[in-house]
């Protein structure tokens, strides 16, 4: 038996039923949904319910929401809605591809410790535990930014046994490089799934 962190609280993974692996509740930008939420439109958390609803009544059981921080990661929002439509949503720590330039000093020991708090402690704040990790590259390949969370991931991963999964570019195989960090920070490659692998 084994349990992974939903957004609601920890469910064995013998319950997770039908999952969708890489979906987004919603996609923003880091804060959007705080400071300046009618961008975002009327009734989001309405609508989401509704349309997960659906996804539920057509036997969707679980959805691993992939958005992290820079992607307008709102915790409480997806507890909400999860609450809502009465669907697991599980919900990822790490990085996408917007690095902002005053992180440019920061390094992989202290962003894994950040997503290690994460996974352990809950997004600040919040009650909402991530249960997954997320690292991304795309057409611009392993950047050293995007090397940086990458390696974060990884130990962070090393650390706590959390699956991974990552953001890629089949195109120009960006997953070489990316595979390849992996196994230099000692990843467990059987618990890393490679995303948009299909865009071929």
């Amino acid at each position: 038996m084994s349990y992974i962190n939903s957004v609601l609280g920890p469910i064995d993974s013998a319950d997770l039923g039908f999952t969708l692996m890489h979906e987004h509740v919603l996609v923003a930008a880091s804060g959007l949904s705080k400071s300046y939420p009618d961008l975002l439109g009327p009734d989001r958390e309405a609508r989401a319910i509704a349309t997960l609803k659906r996804a539920k009544a057509q036997g969707i059981d679980t959805l691993l929401d992939a958005t992290t921080f820079d992607l307008g990661r709102d915790p409480e929002l997806l507890q909400t809605v999860a609450a809502g439509a009465g669907i697991n949503l599980i919900n990822v720590t790490g990085w996408w591809l917007d690095v902002p330039r005053f992180m440019q000093g920061v390094g992989a020991n202290q962003m894994a410790d950040e997503f290690i708090r994460d996974l352990n402690e809950g997004f600040r704040g919040t009650t909402v535990k991530a249960g997954m990790l997320k690292c991304a590259a795309d057409a611009e390949g392993v950047t050293p930014a995007l090397e940086t969370m990458a390696r974060a991931v990884a130990r962070a991963h090393v650390q706590t046994g959390v699956p991974i999964m990552v953001h890629s570019y089949p195109a120009g195989q960006v997953a070489r490089r990316q595979i390849e960090i992996f196994r230099e920070e000692g990843v467990d490659l059987t618990r890393v799934k490679i995303d948009h692998s299909n865009d071929t």
